[in-house]
């Protein structure tokens, strides 16, 4: 990867009250995934917003490195792999999470609402057009290189 390949991030916000058990089970959860795997740049992060006129934001951010044209030609395709398992892999805490505490969450890539996970499911947002769409991606890209 160059040094200068730009980088997007999924973002994953509770929806709703964040209560402390659930913003807890995130902070645990986050660093169960830290300790999963090698992450391509680093393991999701917990990220906790508030202020004294806004509400509390609670999510996780994930940097990815941006397969978005122009870029998709020049990323790696072990990296840009490495990135679908690792999102799975959040996506699959996420779904974890939901369906303990029945709280929803929002996904947003590179600044774009992609789907929801609600009662432990994830939408077809998620499911098809976000990682469905990537791994044909990368599947076409095996078979005809």
């Amino acid at each position: 990867m160059r040094e200068d390949h730009p980088v997007d991030r999924l973002v994953v916000s509770l929806e709703g009250d964040s209560t402390a058990s659930i913003v807890d089970a995130m902070v645990s959860s986050a660093q169960r995934l830290a300790g999963r795997r090698n992450w391509v740049i680093d393991p999701p992060q917990v990220l906790d917003q508030s202020g004294d006129s806004s509400p509390r934001w609670v999510g996780f951010g994930l940097q990815l490195y941006t397969a978005l044209p122009p870029w998709g030609d020049e990323i790696d395709p072990q990296v840009d792999s490495a990135h679908l398992e690792e999102v799975k892999e959040l996506v699959g805490e996420i779904c974890r999470l939901s369906g303990n505490s029945g709280a929803s969450f929002q996904f947003e890539y590179a600044n774009e609402f992609i789907g929801m996970v609600e009662a432990g499911r994830m939408d077809s947002g998620i499911a098809e057009t976000f990682i469905g769409e990537w791994e044909r991606a990368i599947n076409r890209e095996k078979f005809s290189g």
